[in-house]
């Protein structure tokens, strides 16, 4: 039986209001691992049961995008897709302009990736989210041999230059 779903109500936050946790979560389509998807899901299920957001946004995507919009309704956590309408990188309606609404709607955002994935949409938007937006980022990268890179929540650059040493 699936959980109660909380109502989706579209973020209305203004640049650098972290009142809110969106979690942005994105990644690769598919895996050199034969368990990449098993992998992803129980670091997915992991974030979103260690820290539970108002709402988890991804691009709509087959792999990660469509497992991290699912198991946040598993979880009865509020999802949004934001699917690209062009099949092209700079159509108006294309993958980037989907990327870059998806780096401006979250104040955090995840991306697990195959280490051998010959595209880079997904680290496009992580990397705008933490420089752009400064939002924190992790980045998760799973080797074919199912080993991952976990480079943790990362400090926003902007950020650390307020840190006192």
């Amino acid at each position: 039986m699936k959980p109660e779903m909380r109502p989706v109500t579209l973020p209305t936050h203004a640049k650098g209001d972290m009142t809110r946790d969106i979690i942005a979560i994105v990644g690769s389509v598919s895996f050199m691992c034969p368990t990449g998807l098993a992998i992803a899901r129980r670091v997915i299920v992991a974030e979103l049961t260690g820290r539970v957001p108002d709402l988890v946004v991804s691009g709509g995507a087959d792999g990660i995008d469509k497992l991290a919009v699912a198991i946040a309704e598993e979880l009865g956590i509020p999802a949004l897709e934001c699917p690209a309408k062009d099949r092209s990188w700079n159509g108006a309606n294309g993958f980037r302009a989907r990327n870059m609404k998806i780096s401006n709607l979250c104040t955090r955002a995840m991306r697990i990736s195959c280490s051998r994935s010959k595209t880079y949409g997904s680290g496009f938007t992580v990397d705008r989210a933490e420089t752009l937006y400064h939002r924190s980022v992790r980045r998760i990268e799973i080797h074919p041999d199912g080993t991952m890179d976990d480079k943790g929540w990362t400090i926003p650059p902007a950020a650390q230059e307020e840190l006192p040493i």
